[in-house]
């Protein structure tokens, strides 16, 4: 059209009038079901995903992924996926996006008959023949792959795994807060697990380089997962022998049940919930799954973000750095009750915590007087932008059965028998929470300058005469606990090698 030479400083009227209404026309014409067709033909005439990006819908996936890692992945089907053009056959609307039905051209021959979504808008939300290639078949019936049983250990999953021909079995944390699967190295070097490259990597607070191992084989229970790559730390979580990610999720649909203590396995396919629960919008722009939430820390004071779906994190909720220095968390009236650190992969990061108003994720119901932890300065976590706002852990998780569908982008929540179980709270230097089996324990001892009488699992019998069975069922016992004056002696009875013991412990 030659308007690259026009000088803009010079132009008429009429030339801009014309030019405005050439754009406009072009515009119109590539939101339309034609415009999308012809903008992946162009995709592949060009060996170039240009053409497709300006057609692409915020929500545009493929197979278990969402933007931006779905631009790689377009531009690895354009090298490997043999096809000339697609042929529009068919458009019709369902439920508020478009259907369209595509032939699939190869060297002057037709294919098999395929289908294109798009929203209201005509931007593309996904493509069967793209979805296909990485192993999703929405349309074949979904059924149970496996059924595999799980450990819970300080309210988190243990998956009991064996790699490669090594015969030992380790215990691995499922951990949707991670990419893929990580061990230390002392335990790879002891299971034969050797290096094949090295990487940067994301953690919380910060980066670090780690070494990876591709082309494992994991077998859980009768289940075997192939070509799968662990990541090698210097140092790891406690408790277990590595993580297993969210590698499963991304390639079954995924159903966690911790009242059968149980993880079940679908394929991708047509498939239906077997309860009436709520299910909440899940992307994965870098191989986590984030989901969206609001936290009101004051009341009144509400603040959207987007949250890791983390059942790797031994917390609630954390709120990262640049979310808490955006929304001014800590100083909007925010109340500590003690400060910490976070430590991910050996990267400590200063926080306080203590309760936020409100937090709710998505359409779930609010949560109030929650359990909140705020990250605050200093260290690698003042420049670090991981993306995405906080984590969600799982001692908030734990409290719903649930089941990650990935082929539908979402999460689905039905509340478990731990769903009425009291908050995790906090007296004197201990911060308290019940089990999975309505036991209290101490969670984690928060102030590190006295020497504690108790430690970290020890499970507590009574607190100033008052039952534990009595604390997990009655909301009034436990609101008058909570409410004691600070500088209060509180009497907290526990067992100690089969016998009965007493402590004080100060309220603050």
């Amino acid at each position: 059209m030659g308007f690259k030479s026009i000088k803009f400083n010079k132009m008429k009227f009429k030339i801009i009038l014309f030019f405005g209404v050439l754009v406009s026309s072009l515009n119109v014409q590539a939101q339309n079901a034609k415009g999308v067709v012809e903008s992946i033909n162009k995709m592949f005439a060009q060996k170039s995903i240009d053409p497709v990006m300006e057609n692409l819908s915020a929500n545009f996936s493929i197979a278990a992924y969402s933007r931006p890692s779905t631009d790689r992945m377009l531009k690895a089907i354009l090298e490997h996926y043999a096809c000339d053009s697609l042929q529009l056959k068919s458009e019709t609307k369902q439920n508020g996006n478009v259907q369209l039905i595509v032939l699939a051209f190869n060297k002057g021959k037709a294919g098999k008959e395929s289908f294109l979504y798009t929203d209201a808008s005509y931007k593309l939300l996904y493509a069967d023949i793209f979805d296909q290639l990485y192993g999703m078949n929405r349309y074949k019936k979904s059924v149970l792959i496996a059924k595999i049983p799980f450990e819970i250990q300080d309210g988190s999953i243990i998956l009991t795994v064996k790699v490669n021909n090594s015969q030992r079995p380790l215990k691995l944390l499922f951990d949707t807060g991670a990419d893929g699967m990580a061990i230390t190295k002392a335990l790879a070097d002891s299971v034969g697990i050797k290096a094949t490259r090295q990487q940067n990597t994301s953690v919380v607070g910060g980066n670090m380089q780690i070494s990876v191992s591709e082309g494992n084989t994991i077998q859980l229970d009768t289940f075997k997962l192939k070509n799968q790559s662990f990541a090698i730390f210097p140092e790891m979580h406690k408790g277990s022998d590595g993580i297993i990610g969210n590698s499963i999720a991304k390639n079954y649909i995924t159903k966690v049940d911790f009242d059968k203590k149980e993880l079940s396995l679908y394929n991708f396919g047509d498939y239906e919930y077997q309860d009436q629960g709520k299910s909440v919008p899940v992307s994965v722009p870098a191989g986590l799954f984030i989901i969206p939430g609001e936290v009101s820390v004051m009341p009144g004071q509400e603040n959207a973000g987007e949250f890791v779906f983390d059942t790797g994190a031994a917390y609630n909720l954390i709120c990262f750095r640049p979310f808490v220095k955006k929304y001014k968390l800590l100083v909007s009236g925010f109340k500590p009750e003690y400060n910490g650190t976070t430590t991910s992969m050996g990267i400590s990061t200063p926080t306080y915590s203590g309760r936020a108003a409100a937090f709710s994720f998505s359409n779930m119901p609010k949560l109030t007087n929650f359990p909140i932890t705020l990250m605050a300065g200093g260290g690698q976590s003042e420049s670090w932008n991981p993306g995405f706002d906080g984590s969600i852990g799982i001692r908030t998780i734990g409290r719903y059965n649930f089941t990650i569908n990935l082929q539908k982008k979402e999460i689905h929540f039905s509340p478990n028998r731990t769903i009425a179980y009291p908050s995790d709270f906090v007296l004197g230097s201990y911060l308290f929470g019940f089990n999975e089996n309505g036991k209290l324990s101490v969670l984690s001892v928060i102030a590190t300058t006295e020497n504690p009488v108790l430690t970290v699992g020890q499970m507590i019998s009574s607190i100033n005469g008052i039952p534990d069975a009595i604390l997990l069922k009655d909301t009034k016992k436990m609101n008058q606990l909570l409410s004691l004056a600070a500088g209060s002696e509180i009497k907290v009875a526990f067992s100690l090698k089969g016998q009965l013991q007493t402590t004080s412990i100060t309220k603050k």
